[in-house]
């Protein structure tokens, strides 16, 4: 649960062109060449707008087929700590022959690792979010394991945070967990509900914005709603931040990988 400023690293834009995808010149992190984090700023006289202006349309997707070119071009970004990295894999896949797979190394440090990709800007005013993970069996948690994580901004553009979506492998009930960080309360779904290792499953948060008491939250496993909260402040952002990935604080053994694939903005829940 933190708000975050990705860290640079190598350029490998060889990779991106390979793939069609033409990168900006602004900012190299992770293994990838990626617009400038953590707001897309375009170069002088070029028309477009900041990221925190961009619209965020509802019916982007990204599947990996084209590595993380979907992020770059749609001006999102993708960053690995120095520990951590992300990268193609060709199994585990949800779908076609590609996923991403985000790995960390945790020191049991309270900051933790991460590694995560990011869409950024004016977010739908409700949407459901949604991405397929695979988690291997063999690691536990006693602490924060994050795999969805929305900020936003107001004012001078300080970023802090609003919902995550996290793990939780209490007493061998894997599951998952919303935590609301205006209110700092954990919301959990039922205790049967429980989430499988080696296998691919869909998580999918609905997200109602709104600054008042109107704005509402749910939270889908394999299609399934698990946990909803209705009437309720959701946002106080002007623009915000998704992202997924792999962030932990202490895991055993200290390294972990999670694979994600098929990620979406949809305009209604996606059909399992």
């Amino acid at each position: 649960m933190m708000s975050v400023s990705p860290s640079s690293g190598a350029c490998l834009s060889l990779c991106a062109l390979m793939l069609g995808c033409q990168p900006t010149d602004e900012l190299a992190v992770g293994r990838w060449t990626c617009s400038a984090a953590p707001l897309f700023i375009p170069k002088p006289d070029s028309g477009i707008a900041p990221g925190k202006d961009l619209a965020v349309d509802v019916g982007w997707r990204s599947d990996f087929e084209a590595g993380f070119c979907d992020y770059q071009q749609a001006h999102g970004f993708c960053y690995a700590d120095p520990d951590a990295e992300y990268r193609l894999v060709d199994t585990p896949t949800h779908s076609g022959k590609r996923a991403a797979a985000f790995t960390i190394t945790t020191a049991g440090g309270t900051d933790g690792e991460q590694t995560r990709c990011v869409r950024e800007g004016l977010l739908p005013t409700a949407a459901y979010y949604g991405a397929w993970f695979y988690v291997p069996s063999g690691t536990a948690s006693n602490g924060n394991w994050n795999l969805i994580h929305f900020q936003g901004a107001t004012g001078d553009g300080t970023l802090h945070g609003l919902w995550d979506v996290s793990l939780s492998d209490d007493n061998d009930n894997f599951r998952p967990r919303v935590f609301q960080f205006r209110t700092g309360d954990w919301a959990d779904p039922d205790p049967s509900v429980s989430l499988p290792r080696d296998a691919w499953f869909h998580l999918e948060f609905y997200w109602q914005r709104d600054a008042t008491a109107n704005g509402a939250i749910a939270l889908y496993v394999d299609g399934t709603r698990v946990v909803q909260l209705d009437g309720i402040v959701t946002d106080d952002s002007d623009w915000s931040q998704w992202y997924v990935g792999n962030l932990a604080d202490r895991l055993d053994p200290a390294e972990s990988t999670i694979y994600v694939d098929d990620v979406s903005i949809s305009g209604a829940p996606s059909a399992q």
